[in-house]
């Protein structure tokens, strides 16, 4: 568990065709018993990706090929912490790839839809944009012709619970949700399996009690992770703060090197995570441009 990445959490709990079917009826078709898991099939996401050159940190979360009863189709779940404008071009790149996928697998003149969806689970709300024009500078000249490209996003504090009817789906959601709005008074009495309880850690940014939540059987009580997430307040405060120093050093430092930072950049390095951060201060020698820095946070 040490050793365990967070994508391998959320990537193996939605491997499981009973969670994946359920958070994807709850969505997609209000809780109805539409995509059934008997008629889901796992696909290998470092088929579709790292064979067309994206790294294996770059795959999908889970992808599968749905045979329902009437059609077919690739459904696709990803699940994102943070806001990032660039989710946008990285989800037609995704979609593309898989379609490309089809195209040299199959080679039929027919190709399947390919739903993606991306599941919000950060702390306040989506900001960013979730149309491919939305982003781009176009000249009046240009109007209306580049071809555009939206993203389908949810927020999980928007998905009702009562929807799921999967129990580790269920509760993951609702303790997610309580988590965020700090009802904690509703965790008493409250134990969820420790498999949702390892994908609630992630999901709420508390890596450190995995270690806690290590095998499959038994239970966790919520009430008790609650308050370790109240006890760790202070703690966490402290690391944040002392990150957010480094953030400030490193734009003043960027700012000598390239002058005025454009608004994409400065975003993209708020967004930025504390191993990010540290390989951007150990290469800022190697910085002469806004690309170098686009490639080292790569």
């Amino acid at each position: 568990m040490k050793d365990l990445k967070v994508d391998d959490v959320i990537r193996d709990f939605f491997r499981n065709p009973d969670h994946f079917a359920d958070m994807m009826n709850a969505i997609l078709y209000g809780g109805q018993d539409v995509i059934k898991p008997d008629e889901l099939q796992r696909m290998d996401t470092s088929e579709i990706f790292v064979g067309n050159y994206i790294s294996r940190e770059r795959r999908r979360d889970a992808i599968m090929l749905w045979k329902g009863k009437d059609s077919q189709a690739i459904l696709a779940l990803e699940a994102q912490d943070q806001v990032d404008f660039t989710m946008v071009s990285r989800t037609l790149l995704y979609d593309a790839l898989t379609y490309n996928m089809q195209d040299k697998e199959y080679k039929s003149y027919k190709i399947m839809p390919v739903v993606s969806l991306v599941l919000f689970h950060g702390e306040g709300r989506w900001t960013a944009v979730t149309s491919l024009v939305e982003r781009m500078d176009i000249p009046e000249s240009l109007k209306g012709m580049p071809n555009d490209w939206k993203m389908k996003i949810v927020d999980i504090k928007d998905l009702d619970y009562h929807l799921l009817k999967n129990e580790d789906n269920r509760n993951i959601v609702k303790t997610v949700n309580q988590i965020w709005r700090k009802e904690k008074e509703d965790f008493k009495g409250m134990e969820v399996s420790k498999t949702a309880a390892r994908v609630i850690a992630i999901l709420t940014e508390r890596f450190d009690i995995l270690e806690q939540v290590k095998g499959e059987e038994g239970t966790v009580a919520m009430w008790s992770f609650w308050k370790d997430i109240e006890d760790s307040g202070i703690q966490k405060g402290r690391i944040e703060g002392k990150q957010e120093g480094k953030m400030e050093m490193l734009m003043a430092q960027l700012k000598k090197v390239l002058g005025k930072l454009t608004p994409e950049l400065t975003l993209r390095i708020e967004l930025s995570n504390e191993e990010e951060l540290n390989n951007l201060a150990l290469h800022i020698t190697d910085i002469h441009s806004e690309t170098d820095v686009y490639k080292i946070l790569e």
